[in-house]
C-alpha cells in the first residue's frame, strides 16, 4: 500500500499541553515506525495574532514552538498538520468576555457574524506563518446546537444543513487564502 499521508493524531488541547520535548519524542517515534504525518490537534493551545486569551491560563504553543515542532517534524521526514476547530469544541476561550460575541450556544461558533470570520482568519493567519504544510484539519464537528442559540434569535429558524453549508464554504474560502487545503 501506498498512503500518501500516514500518521497520527496527537491531542495537545485536552487536560494538558505537551511539552515540545515531548512532541518531538513522538515525531521521533513515528519516524523509526515509518509514518509520514503528525496531526497536531489543537482547540485553543496555540498563539493565534490578535487572540491574546487562546490558551490563556491554560496553556498554548508558542509562535517560535509552533514553528520549531514544524521545523523538527520537516528534518525528520513528517508533515506537521494542524488540527483546529473552526465552529464547535471551543468551550476554553468562550469563557472569557471578548469571545461572547461570536458564541452561538456553548462552544459554538455564531456563524455569519464577522467577529467569528476575523477569528478564524486570525487562525489560518498565524498558522501560515508557523507550519510549511498546507493541508490543514478544520474541525467542524460535534455542533450539534448549531443555530440554536443566539444564531436563532437574530436570525430566527434556518434550515440547518444551510447554515452549515454558508458556514463550511466560508472556512473554505478563508483556507484558500491561506493556501491551505
Amino acid at each position: 500500500m501506498n498512503f500518501k499521508h500516514f500518521g497520527v493524531m496527537l491531542d495537545c488541547s485536552r487536560n494538558a499541553v505537551l511539552k515540545v520535548d515531548t512532541v518531538k519524542s513522538y515525531i521521533d517515534i513515528l519516524e523509526r515506525l515509518g509514518y509520514n504525518t503528525l496531526m497536531l490537534y489543537t482547540e485553543d493551545t496555540y498563539e493565534v495574532d490578535n487572540q491574546p486569551y487562546f490558551g490563556y491560563l491554560r496553556g498554548r504553543y508558542s509562535k517560535d514552538e509552533m514553528k520549531e515542532l514544524d521545523a523538527y517534524a520537516l528534518a525528520h521526514g513528517i508533515e506537521l498538520i494542524p488540527c483546529i476547530q473552526t465552529l464547535a469544541h471551543l468551550n476554553a476561550i468562550m469563557r472569557w468576555r471578548e469571545y461572547q460575541s461570536c458564541r452561538d450556544l456553548g462552544d459554538i461558533l455564531l456563524i455569519g457574524d464577522e467577529k467569528t470570520y476575523q477569528l478564524i482568519d486570525d487562525m489560518f493567519s498565524t498558522l501560515a506563518q508557523c507550519v510549511a504544510s498546507r493541508n490543514i484539519h478544520i474541525g467542524m464537528d460535534e455542533a450539534h446546537s448549531v443555530g440554536l442559540g443566539e444564531y436563532f434569535r437574530r436570525f430566527g429558524i434556518t434550515d440547518r444543513f444551510e447554515l452549515l453549508s454558508r458556514h463550511l464554504n466560508r472556512v473554505v474560502e478563508i483556507c484558500k487564502k491561506y493556501d491551505f487545503h
